[in-house]
């Protein structure tokens, strides 16, 4: 397998309102004309790793979001959704800046696939707001994220979208041998980040090549400063005076500080002239606090105990933390035209053992418990009567328990019951060219099945629970068998004529089917850390989404742009309501099942004012009626100016900022408060230099410039927990 150069350059194709149409193509015309002998972008094709068909981002019917080189270093953040919250349709489901899930047109959770490097991360992040993702942002290469038929291809509930983090753990062998150091400081919560990487080959006697990738991170922070909150709160509904008393006056938002978060990776793997086989092992370590929750109480000074022992209650009734561990081995492996009609196969398993432990007053409150394995193999056929052809298969078995106390014993309580899920689903695309059409397809057939133990077994007292969760019996904790199967098509027209050159018209029409997951079904008990009492429904039926999506976009030329507009109408929808009562003086929430609609549009456009200077715009919305925590409403301006490409100097300096105005959400769920709006402003600056074939790069970037109250409204603690004040970060790469 050759090489090739991993140097890409980032373009991202994301979309805009139907209604700025026909306004966006009267501005390119019109921008084409005005600037004299315009050099028409040469875009580099940027392949979509999560994508079957290695297609680039303007090849594909469906809307992709892709952060690459100078984009992600920009956005790199210890949280994935933090990454790319900034990202038009993406938004960041925040728990402090230690937990963040990416919201996809305001869809979160199960219905958003979060891959490692084509793999499920295999954490326990989908099952409640406060689990961090266990993706590796600081060491990734490239992060995609896809919507629409291709998300098929992981499974029948991805119809949200997916979501991979690529960092190359398994060398693929078209990586150039690179060293790269980073460190990086955080003023906001005096974090330091320091990390380093190494990948590299040998050749072997026979030709092949032996490569390897080595990386590892460590990140901390103390608890992070809050803007100056607004004294007068009757218009923001979303936090009382209580709570705004809690921390009102402080200057840092208590237990929001991060002890460490380690990340060590090893892989390796066999080249050959017609693909490669190798392995990968990670280890994760983390420990993070949960702000929103710190205990009011104080601990009353015994005159029998030390100032030390005194100093260490009061340390530990500050708040509930997480300790979090994964072990995971990643085995990946591709064989080009390994037979007659087939031009490629893969081949990819992760196996997972996955561990936190919820942490209040120095004593366990709560353990996760997730070990098992998912693979994939797909295969790519050769072209039959002009249809290249896809198909693969999907497997996974996981066992997944949670509570407090003892869950191998007899002395603990459980919250979800030790559940055995196993996963299979048999995958189909294709794609082909009709009437200068491009047709995309996709279809999935999967199989989903839960093996829980019975209340007698975990430690369930029959009284409480029919008191607190549906009338369970032990019927309710049958074997469960889930059968769901997806279908999809999309459309791509790339227009010739003059006045359209460079456009392209886009649709696609998804329907798919998504079983509930063990949380929804079998939850039972008290979450110490979100202070919720969970209620499951084991009478839960498979939701059913159908989606449509129209777009356009222009992908050369000095003014590229993309709109989409797009309505997810899903039946037996799924989620956790606030029921407004109390249990043990915690909040319930009962899974319960609705019809929902979420309708929303986005804009995404970028115009070459000058060679070396760029002008961005950005907007979207989505509306979903009677469901909590959906995005608010967006539209944002930002620029980039590079003093090599605009006044030809010899040093390389690239400045560039990005406003955004976030507005007022008021359409709220029941029990549900509204957010106000904010301006969130960020400006950066960057240096490159090549000094004796090593590359030295410094960045320096303000975050919420204006010290704005940000309060997120996707985030489950906005009312306890406004996002970080202004934040001066300083970097420093090198690469040789």
């Amino acid at each position: 397998m050759k090489r090739e150069s991993m140097y890409m350059k980032n373009l991202s194709f994301k979309t805009l309102p139907t209604l700025l149409a026909a306004s966006v193509w009267a501005v390119s015309s019109q921008a084409e004309e005005t600037v004299s002998s315009p050099k028409p972008a040469q875009l580099d094709k940027v392949v979509i790793s999560a994508h079957s068909f290695d297609q680039g981002q303007h090849e594909m019917s469906q809307p992709a979001t892709l952060l690459i080189d100078e984009a992600l270093d920009r956005q790199r953040a210890n949280s994935l959704g933090e990454t790319l919250g900034a990202q038009t349709g993406i938004h960041n489901a925040s728990y402090g800046t230690s937990v963040g899930r990416p919201v996809i047109r305001g869809m979160s959770g199960a219905r958003v696939k979060i891959l490692q490097d084509g793999i499920d991360t295999l954490d326990a992040s989908s099952v409640s707001p406060d689990h961090s993702v266990n993706a590796d942002t600081f060491n990734a290469k490239k992060i995609e994220v896809l919507r629409g038929p291709a998300t098929l291809m992981y499974g029948s509930g991805a119809f949200g979208g997916v979501v991979n983090t690529v960092d190359g753990r398994v060398p693929n062998g078209q990586a150039e041998p690179q060293t790269t150091l980073r460190a990086q400081y955080d003023s906001v919560n005096k974090g330091k980040t320091v990390g380093a990487s190494n990948n590299g080959f040998v050749d072997t006697n026979n030709g092949n090549e032996v490569h390897w990738n080595i990386s590892a991170s460590h990140f901390r922070s103390d608890e992070y400063e809050l803007p100056k909150l607004s004294e007068h709160h009757d218009e923001h509904e979303g936090e009382s005076e209580a709570e705004h008393d809690e921390h009102g006056d402080d200057d840092v938002l208590a237990n929001s500080d991060t002890s460490y978060n380690n990340q060590l990776t090893l892989g390796t793997s066999y080249v050959f002239n017609s693909g490669y086989v190798g392995i990968a092992i990670s280890q994760s370590k983390s420990e993070y606090g949960l702000p929103g929750h710190v205990h009011e109480h104080e601990h009353e000074h015994d005159a029998n105990e030390t100032e030390a022992e005194h100093a260490e209650h009061e340390e530990d009734a500050e708040g509930a933390r997480i300790e979090m561990r994964q072990q995971r081995i990643d085995i990946d492996s591709r064989w080009d035209a390994p037979l007659a009609g087939i031009e490629s196969a893969k081949f990819r398993i992760g196996f997972n053992d996955y561990r936190h432990d919820e942490i209040e007053d120095g004593a366990v409150s709560t353990e996760f418990r997730r070990k098992g394995y998912e693979g994939r193999s797909e295969v790519l056929l050769s072209p039959v009567a002009n249809i290249t052809q896809a198909v693969g298969v999907q497997f996974s078995q996981d066992t997944f328990s949670s509570g407090s106390g003892d869950l191998v014993g007899s002395g603990g309580s459980v919250t979800v019951p030790e559940t055995d899920s196993a996963v299979v689903g048999l995958f189909w695309l294709g794609k082909t060219d009709v009437a200068g059409w491009g047709i995309e397809m996709g279809a999935r057939m999967e199989q989903a099945q839960l093996s829980p133990d019975r209340p007698g077994a975990n430690n369930f007292a029959p009284g409480s629970v029919s008191l607190n969760c549906t009338q369970l019996t032990q019927a309710d904790y049958n074997d469960k068998t889930f059968n769901t199967h997806s279908a999809s098509l999309g459309l791509i027209k790339e227009f010739t004529n003059i006045a359209m050159k460079s456009w392209q018209l886009t649709a696609s029409l998804t329907s798919a089917q998504r079983a509930p997951t063990t949380q929804e079904l079998f939850s039972c008990g008290s979450h110490a850390a979100t202070q919720t009492f969970d209620m499951g429904n084991p009478d839960l039926n498979p939701e059913q989404a159908l989606n449509v999506e129209f777009g356009l976009r222009k992908i050369q030329g000095r003014f590229t742009a993309g709109v989409n507009v797009y309505q997810n109408s899903i039946n037996d929808f799924i989620y956790a309501k606030n029921t407004g009562l109390e249990v043990d003086e915690l909040g319930q929430y009962q899974y319960v099942q609705n019809n929902v609609k979420f309708i929303g549009a986005e804009l995404d456009a970028e115009y070459r004012l000058l060679d070396g200077l760029t002008l961005t715009a950005m907007a979207d919305r989505v509306r979903a009626d009677d469901l909590p925590r959906i995005p608010a409403d967006r539209i944002g301006l930002g620029f980039e100016l590079s003093t090599m490409a605009l006044f030809s100097t010899s040093s390389d300096w690239t400045m560039y900022g990005q406003w955004q105005q976030v507005q007022k959400q008021t359409q709220v769920a029941e029990y549900e408060d509204s957010t106000l709006g904010y301006d969130l402003l960020t400006l950066g600056m960057s240096y490159q230099a090549l000094l004796a074939n090593n590359e030295y790069r410094v960045d320096i970037q303000a975050n919420n410039l204006l010290d704005e109250e940000i309060r997120q409204h996707t985030s489950f603690v906005k009312e306890q927990a406004p996002q970080p004040g202004r934040n001066i970060s300083l970097g420093l790469t090198v690469t040789f």
